[in-house]
């Protein structure tokens, strides 16, 4: 079950009510995280290790604990990253950039998520601006 879900389908034992993490590329943000992000909002997630970019949306929270960075077996794939819940993943090498107030607090299809994600990474400055944003906090400084 994941924090953001179809308000449409009353039945909370009903799986589709849920953002299913096998198909549908999310990230998971620590209860910090939403600081300045919402449910719903979209994001691009970059594989800095193999340049592999994707696109998500903010589905889920975790325990506040946990650090930033967890996504979904779609989200995963899409990155090259091993998907398997028990023993995929990676510790890091893993670049989030979150449009803030970009969702609507709903769920949505692959295709939006890919397409808006995409635009708003346009829009952003794409990968020059986040090499920017990571030289800069390299160097000492807040990325932008």
């Amino acid at each position: 079950m994941t924090s953001l879900f179809d308000a449409s389908i009353t039945n909370e034992h009903n799986p589709r009510r849920f953002v299913d993490a096998a198909s549908v590329p999310y990230i998971v943000l620590p209860p910090k995280g939403f600081k300045h992000a919402k449910l719903g909002d979209f994001a691009t997630v970059v594989n800095l290790r193999n340049g592999k970019i994707g696109s998500a949306i903010v589905a889920d929270e975790s325990a506040p604990e946990l650090p930033m960075g967890e996504g979904s077996i779609a989200l995963a794939r899409v990155l090259g990253i091993d998907p398997d819940p028990r023993s995929g993943g990676v510790e890091k090498g893993i670049a989030y950039v979150i449009y803030p107030g970009s969702g609507n607090g709903r769920p949505r299809a692959l295709d939006e998520i890919v397409s808006t994600s995409q635009a708003h990474f346009q829009r952003w400055g794409n990968l020059a601006m986040l090499r920017g944003c990571l030289d800069r906090d390299m160097r000492g400084h807040s990325p932008r």
